[in-house]
């Protein structure tokens, strides 16, 4: 890109910078086009060749050579029932003379054709923007309060998140409930296996006193026995 083509692209931005348009007609539309069109990034030069005709050097498509308008559109914006602060659509429909007739028929091409025709005129600004600031002032418009956005999500989704909390809260009960239910079961195990080790202690303990008592018994006979000999010998 030469410096006389970047001046002149510069003055052209320039000139359009300051410029608010009173009401959405032709010529503002193409003014605010022109200005559009030139900032563009990919727009290395864009020169005014009269009737609307001009001269463009364009890095993105990549295209360099003469732009025809060939057409301009104004259409009312229709938004009953809500305000959008945009009253007119505006369209400039131009060609590219010398690009070859396969290249226009590409996804590139009218990717690149959408972003350069569709203007809106914004009236609380006064102005056209492009279809990008068109699209975000419409969502920062219609976007709702932070409170009435959650009001909003409770509404839809509250009983759900209520519902989820219950099952939450009842399954960490059951599971808490079920965790003593089992310690108290392990405890009562517990007291049942000592008392059963108790009772074969006392069972134990009740067979060796029987079998002393036996063997006292035993012991007792004896020695009447011993003794009833001794008698019966005395007495001869």
């Amino acid at each position: 890109m030469n410096a006389v083509a970047r001046i002149a692209v510069l003055l052209i931005a320039l000139s359009y910078s300051t410029i608010s348009f009173a009401s959405p007609d032709r010529e503002s539309l193409i003014a605010a086009w022109e200005q559009r069109f030139a900032e563009m990034p990919d727009t290395a030069e864009f020169e005014a060749l009269g009737d609307g005709r001009y001269r463009i050097k364009d890095t993105g498509l990549p295209y360099e050579g003469e732009l025809s308008i060939i057409g301009v559109l104004l259409q009312p914006i229709d938004s009953p029932g809500y305000t959008t602060g945009f009253s007119t659509m505006g369209m400039v429909e131009f060609e590219l003379a010398e690009l070859p007739a396969e290249r226009k028929s590409s996804q590139s091409y009218y990717y690149w054709l959408n972003a350069r025709q569709m203007l809106y005129y914004s009236d609380d600004e006064q102005r056209w923007i492009d279809s990008q600031a068109y699209t975000q002032a419409l969502t920062t418009q219609y976007q709702p309060p932070m409170a009435l956005g959650v009001m909003s999500f409770m509404l839809n989704y509250g009983i759900w998140i209520l519902l989820i909390a219950l099952v939450v809260f009842i399954f960490i009960g059951f599971k808490r409930q079920t965790g003593k239910a089992h310690a108290l079961m392990d405890d009562s195990a517990d007291i049942n296996r000592k008392a059963r080790e108790n009772l074969d202690r006392s069972e134990a303990m009740q067979k060796e006193v029987l079998e002393i008592a036996r063997e006292s018994q035993q012991l007792h006979r004896e020695t009447n026995r011993l003794l009833g000999e001794i008698l019966a010998r005395l007495q001869r």
